[in-house]
């Protein structure tokens, strides 16, 4: 009996003791007197300081480091074509055009002119053009283009001159398209449907003008500069005036650079004139069935 005594409180002993161990486990100890330690974490409803710093002065960087760039650039006027492709009789030789005068075969007055200026340039859309010169030559007609037949080529078109015009770039594209519309217009055959067929003559010039080429200018500089030159910008009196060199060198700045313009001229009537100085070239048409 002694012995059972004696092994039950050993049980009882053991078993208070795993109880305190696990009791001391559970809950560390905590001392105010001791190092406490950072909270490591944070919930999601809060925000840290150093975050806070970065999204109020994220917006300030981005702004420095755009004015150091330089200031934004500035939209660069449309390319325009030049007045004498609407004119296409001022690019003739003078000797030549005062011929074609004196024989009336060109008229060049605005009530009576018989030439149809054409201007395509580097943009042109290609079946657009191509539809414009087929509505001019009698080849096509649809009248949800709004592509209205001038006066000097109506009624068979007689002494009337289309001349297709371009400056630059555009020349490559003036080319494709004339090549496609008399691809286009001729006579198909094995199909007699009593059309009636007419031949065009066809006379290539080129031509130049002399433009004004301006440079474009880089602006670099640290961002006090940009910022004087937009002040400047702005409106604001400058400091000093420009001299007179500055203005020498300004004017040699502008240069004069040839522009190539290449124009074709279709005419129902020979020019013998032209023939001899930029040859000849013939295309058949084939006219659109009018309607009664």
């Amino acid at each position: 009996m002694a012995k059972s005594t004696r092994m039950s409180q050993i049980f009882t002993s053991s078993s208070d003791g795993r109880a305190n161990t696990t009791v001391v486990t559970a809950t560390p100890p905590y001392s105010s007197e001791g190092p406490t330690l950072p909270v490591i974490g944070p919930s999601n409803n809060q925000i840290l300081p150093a975050q806070k710093i970065t999204q109020v002065t994220q917006p300030s960087k981005k702004r420095k480091t755009h004015d150091q760039r330089g200031p934004r650039p500035r939209p660069q006027p449309p390319h325009t074509l030049h007045p004498a492709l609407y004119t296409p009789w001022t690019l003739l030789p003078r000797e030549i055009l005062d011929v074609l005068e004196t024989q009336a075969r060109i008229r060049t007055a605005q009530i009576n002119t018989n030439v149809v200026p054409v201007v395509f340039s580097k943009n042109q859309n290609i079946k657009a053009g191509i539809n414009k010169l087929k509505t001019l030559l009698g080849a096509y007609k649809d009248p949800k283009a709004g592509i209205e037949v001038p006066k000097p080529l109506k009624d068979g078109g007689g002494d009337a001159m289309i001349a297709v015009s371009a400056q630059g770039d555009g020349t490559g594209k003036l080319v494709g398209i004339v090549e496609m519309v008399r691809r286009v217009v001729a006579p198909v055959t094995g199909q007699g449907g009593g059309e009636e067929v007419q031949t065009w003559w066809m006379y290539t010039v080129l031509s130049s003008i002399e433009v004004e080429w301006k440079p474009k200018e880089k602006k670099e500089g640290t961002g006090s500069e940009v910022a004087e030159e937009e002040k400047d910008d702005n409106g604001e009196e400058e400091a000093f005036e420009s001299m007179d060199v500055d203005k020498e060198e300004n004017t040699k700045a502008k240069k004069l650079r040839k522009v190539p313009i290449l124009t074709v001229w279709m005419t129902r009537k020979k020019i013998p004139a032209f023939a001899k100085e930029f040859g000849e070239q013939s295309f058949i048409v084939q006219k659109m069935k009018e309607e009664n």
